[in-house]
């Protein structure tokens, strides 16, 4: 037998299987299917998860013949299931194979700047189906009125309700053609939603959404089943809450938990497949750590399939995508302490605890850290499990974290991008990183001063209704405001250095710690204390506090035991936009 080939790039299931590609056996998905036979299903997952390969998997198997009986490809495609999981299930899943008219759409490419461009591709989309079941137009199914708009959906001179009309009538058109009910699958229904909330057109867009779904889905006589497969639930404009009960799998919901992405046996079967298992471990910490059911634990496939097809290259972030990473600096903007103070907590692997949403309200990213925290996770960026009630309501808290190395990297690079793009003078930080660690501290402080002056705004360190916490919680998240500024800056100080913060050493936990993988050159310890400037302290008062709380605690000593000889102590005081500096 001729040996499997790992191919990029590809997410149409004949193609893959035609050209020997290495395919991880997702078929028992149709089994599921088959067997839960409810009207409408929603499977979200983070993007590049597989979806568009498993729903033209799911096309290929229930599709009648007849509906490629204008297309290139061979009519009959049950070759392609021989030797798969769902042949293996016995003669009823066998025989609801190509029994159906299916419609399928992928709105994966469907998401331009404006409305005008993206409304365009949607009714491409939809043109190509018509066009793909034109053999419709040949007999006397369709009346001589409905003829003349179906050539005009396929020429894209329909008008906008044509176009939203076309799932229900197509459906409408396929059963009495075929005489059985149609299979509806929509891959990505909600990239152009997500394009819309980021380029300005979301209301034009859900609304288009919302009419043509509901359309096609809510007591649609001509529908067997529908599958849609997105990033998340959409909550707003009723685009589901009118459908008959869709049943709704999230990557919080037990079902169909091992259907998308990679399992640890499957990964191991492919690295034994191609030699790769003296590497697994690396690719474990690399590219794992999703948790799809709060227990199942599932490896990102896109970044497996690029490593398989490439180990020469080694380990790196294949999975990145600019315009999601946009959420990210939302999230921490939303409450500058509080989000920078997270994913901080995310990056160092400690305890994070979140009420987190299954539904998200696109309009509430910006205005609701839930809702934000939500939206990261169901986009991929954490992992929940440990799943608790919270309080007498509906919300439950989740444990959250980073799932791998893979994904923390665009965190660290979002907080550094945060960052530079915050001041907008990454020559002048570089400056001061360099004048740190080449031991000029007066430089170092001098440079600091001048970026507070320049860049640090008042408003960076408010918080809303903070006159009415506590005046010592008050002094907290201030404190904490410096203490993630200076956190963002250390960021920037490259590979060779480990960056450490409220760790402990010596008796107590110094606020930020710097060791250099090489022990022969200076380690650095900062201690930081704030006040407002109605306060009655001095700079010099509050630097002086700093230090005598270095020595006191023993912070240089609890260094200097890990083998760092040579440790610098900073103690930094704030006051305002004010800085002042001693070094113990």
């Amino acid at each position: 037998m001729q040996r499997k080939q790992i191919l990029q790039g590809i997410d149409n299931f004949k193609r893959l299987i035609d050209n020997n590609g290495y395919y991880v056996d997702k078929t028992s998905l149709a089994k599921e299917l088959i067997d839960t036979p409810n009207q409408i299903t929603l499977i979200t997952r983070p993007r590049r998860f597989g979806k568009t390969l498993n729903m033209s998997m799911l096309e290929y198997f229930f599709e009648h013949p007849k509906c490629r009986k204008y297309d290139l490809e061979e009519v009959n495609v049950s070759y392609l299931f021989s030797g798969l999981e769902i042949f293996k299930h016995g003669e009823k899943y066998i025989k609801e194979q190509g029994k159906y008219p299916v419609i399928y759409l992928t709105l994966k490419n469907a998401k331009q700047d404006n409305w005008e461009s993206t409304l365009y591709n949607l009714k491409k989309v939809i043109s190509s189906e018509y066009k793909r079941h034109r053999y419709l137009l040949d007999g006397d199914v369709l009346s001589e009125a409905e003829k003349r708009i179906y050539e005009k959906v396929i020429v894209l001179e329909a008008n906008i309700e044509e176009y939203t009309d076309a799932i229900m009538n197509l459906t409408e058109y396929l059963k009495a053609y075929f005489g059985t009910d149609c299979m509806v699958i929509i891959d990505e229904y909600d990239t152009p939603i997500q394009s819309g909330y980021i380029n300005g057109y979301f209301k034009e867009v859900t609304e288009f959404m919302k009419s043509m779904l509901v359309k096609g889905f809510k007591d649609n006589k001509a529908l067997k089943q529908g599958v849609l497969t997105g990033i998340m639930k959409i909550a707003q404009e009723s685009i589901f809450s009118d459908f008959n009960n869709p049943l709704v799998c999230t990557v919080l919901s037990e079902r169909y938990n091992d259907k998308f992405g990679f399992t640890e046996d499957e990964v191991e079967k492919m690295a034994e497949y191609l030699g790769l298992t003296s590497n697994l471990e690396d690719i474990k910490r690399w590219y794992n750590g999703y948790i799809f059911g709060l227990d199942t634990v599932i490896y990102n496939p896109w970044s497996i399939i690029k490593y398989m097809s490439s180990p020469q290259e080694g380990l790196k972030p294949y999975w990145i995508n600019t315009s999601d990473n946009r959420i990210i600096k939302e999230v921490m903007q939303l409450d500058k302490l509080e989000g920078k103070l997270v994913v901080e907590k995310l990056i160092k692997g400690e305890e994070v605890k979140k009420v987190l949403e299954e539904n998200v309200v696109y309009q509430n990213i910006k205005d609701k850290p839930n809702v934000a925290w939500s939206f990261l996770l169901h986009a991929g960026y954490l992992k929940a499990y440990d799943k608790e009630k919270e309080g007498y309501e509906e919300d439950y808290t989740y444990k959250i974290a980073i799932p791998n190395i893979e994904v923390k990297t665009i965190y660290k690079d979002m907080i550094i991008n945060f960052f530079k793009e915050d001041t907008n003078i990454s020559p002048n930080i570089e400056g001061i990183i360099t004048s740190l660690l080449k031991g000029d501290i007066e430089k170092f402080e001098r440079l600091l001063k001048e970026l507070y002056l320049k860049q640090v705004s008042y408003n960076d360190v408010k918080v809303k209704n903070i006159e009415d916490l506590p005046e010592t919680e008050q002094d907290m998240r201030y404190e904490n405001f410096h203490h993630g500024f200076m956190l963002g800056l250390f960021m920037l100080i490259g590979t060779n250095y480990t960056v450490e913060s409220n760790k402990e050493y010596g008796l107590g936990r110094p606020d930020i710690v710097i060791l250099p993988k090489d022990k022969q050159k200076p380690a650095y310890i900062f201690e930081f204390k704030w006040e407002s400037t109605q306060g009655t302290k001095t700079l010099e008062t509050l630097t002086d506090i700093a230090m005598t709380q270095i020595r006191e605690k023993k912070y240089k000593e609890g260094v200097q035991v890990q083998g760092y000889e040579n440790v610098v102590c900073i103690a930094v005081g704030f006051k305002g936009k004010e800085v002042k500096m001693g070094v113990v």
